[in-house]
């Protein structure tokens, strides 16, 4: 039997799966590492993938990667990315060179795009748009057919689009005002901070961070459920910036759908979908699109990783093979 190990690399988990070309058959997940060199997050990969399916390396036709960004797709290698200490991860070279396979490696989000126009609700969509609300905010956007990729792989890069330009609000990146800043799950912490230091609260969450204690986009959705007022006020500018995030998607893309992934959404469906959905309806000035919760679910990105794999984009497969190539890799 012919397999792909695919790759879904995130800021805060990886999954690393065994598949065959229709399917994910077998899958592991572990921490992605925070600190270390530019090799430490491909050394880790090729550990895992050893560990589990050693027997079957032979009998794998290549590897496809889903990774956070930004990305430069001319080298396979992720550059200043906002979420992790470790600011530079090679990818595509070190993997291709220890298993003499073809890989091909894109940005997340782009990645989950294509993996929904081949195995999930985008099938035979034109114009179709995947969002990943989770440690950070990105987008996969497919118009008349074809996957947007830009000049470095980047094309999507929506979290840094800017929803409020007088924003004291600082994302990962650097910048301000970014819908990222508001809604990415590593940011959420400093957003609450920010309120803490600039609004008086009666609030337990308040309390608990002044205390020391650390608070994450799971503890503040925690405390929204219990009505706790700083963590309404939190989830709140969440909603309020994705909605001006996806309409402004919309607005830019005129997506015939919208599927919506990410921890951060997929675990808080029942609290953030209709508010998103109603300030959406508002804000937009083309056709409102299907909008829906990806049935993928966590494995969005591992069903990406997989299209891309067995069926390379082709601006994607002409870029990368070169890599391959000059490491003498068959593809």
């Amino acid at each position: 039997m012919n397999y792909y190990i695919v790759v879904d690399l995130g800021a805060t988990k990886t999954r690393i799966a065994l598949s065959n070309s229709e399917k994910i058959l077998e899958k592991t997940v572990y921490s992605t590492p925070k600190k270390g060199d530019e090799y430490t997050i491909a050394k880790t990969i090729i550990e895992a993938i050893m560990n589990q399916w050693r027997d079957l390396i032979r009998d794998v036709r290549g590897i496809g990667i889903a990774s956070i960004g930004p990305l430069d797709i001319h080298s396979g290698v992720v550059i200043n990315t906002p979420n992790l200490e470790i600011k530079r991860i090679e990818l595509l070279k070190p993997l291709a060179e220890y298993f003499r396979k073809p890989v091909y490696i894109a940005n997340d989000a782009i990645a989950a795009a294509w993996g929904e126009k081949h195995y999930g609700d985008a099938r035979g969509v034109e114009n179709y748009v995947y969002i990943t609300l989770s440690t950070g905010v990105g987008a996969g956007v497919i118009v008349d057919g074809e996957l947007l990729i830009g000049k470095m792989g980047n094309a999507h890069e929506v979290g840094h689009i800017v929803i409020n330009f007088d924003s004291n609000i600082k994302c990962g990146c650097g910048g301000v005002g970014h819908w990222e800043a508001y809604a990415g799950g590593n940011n959420l912490p400093k957003l609450l901070q920010y309120l803490v230091k600039t609004r008086r609260y009666d609030s337990e969450l308040a309390r608990l961070a002044n205390s020391g204690n650390p608070v994450d986009a799971k503890t503040i959705f925690e405390y929204y459920r219990r009505k706790d007022p700083l963590a309404v006020d939190i989830v709140d500018l969440y909603i309020k910036a994705t909605a001006a995030g996806i309409s402004s998607v919309i607005n830019a893309y005129d997506p015939e759908l919208i599927t919506i992934g990410g921890s951060v959404f997929l675990n808080n469906v029942d609290i953030l979908y209709e508010p998103i959905l109603r300030l959406v309806r508002e804000n937009i000035v083309t056709g409102l699109p299907e909008i829906k919760p990806t049935r993928l679910g966590d494995d969005v990105g591992l069903y990406g990783a997989l299209a891309l794999i067995v069926n390379p984009p082709v601006k994607l497969k002409k870029i990368q093979s070169r890599i391959l190539e000059s490491l003498g890799v068959e593809y």
